[in-house]
């Protein structure tokens, strides 16, 4: 009996070898690549109305004049956004200014009215101004994963009369101010 068994064993693991043996007939790797394409995006939303009636009542108030989303895939790029003033007035180069349309921005009579911008970012709560009128340069982007994103609110402020706000040396006539707004990208 004991021989039974054991030719029985030997029969099995001869049988199970047989079937459970493989010879490689063919080996070959398949490569896969892919690629994520580099998103940056910009927008900028500015108030339908920005137009103001200026009189003594403007000194010293803040104004909503736009909003802007920001987004950026490129966890190695470092952004800037400047705002300047487009264009130079009496009260020197980089001072945001309205001019008056009717005459040259140097002519004497028509007197530039300064203003102040600052930016709200509402990712960070913060925000960012010049009080000296001047141009604002700030980051942009707040990092989440490899992701870089931020939306904010860009307002202006006139000054109070203690900081020139004068209407007695302000000429009648249409004003106009223009505001460029640049992203930079590190």
């Amino acid at each position: 009996m004991r021989k039974k068994v054991l030719l029985y064993l030997v029969i099995c693991i001869l049988i199970s070898h047989s079937l459970f043996a493989q010879r490689n007939l063919f080996s070959e790797t398949i490569p896969l690549r892919g690629h994520i394409d580099l998103e940056e995006k910009f927008s900028l939303a500015i108030k339908q109305k920005v137009f103001f009636i200026i009189n003594q009542d403007l000194a010293g108030t803040t104004h909503e004049i736009a909003t802007y989303e920001f987004l950026s895939n490129s966890p190695n790029v470092a952004y800037q956004m400047r705002l300047s003033p487009s264009f130079t007035t009496q009260l020197g180069e980089g001072v945001f200014a309205f001019r008056n349309t009717r005459g040259s921005s140097f002519s004497s009579g028509f007197a530039p009215i300064p203003f102040r911008l600052s930016v709200s970012s509402q990712s960070t709560e913060s925000t960012i101004t010049n009080e000296e009128f001047r141009e604002i340069q700030k980051s942009i982007g707040i990092k989440v994963g490899s992701r870089s994103q931020e939306s904010g609110t860009i307002f202006v402020t006139f000054p109070t009369p203690s900081e020139g706000f004068n209407m007695q040396a302000f000429s009648s006539g249409a004003y106009e101010a223009s505001i460029a707004v640049e992203v930079l990208a590190d």
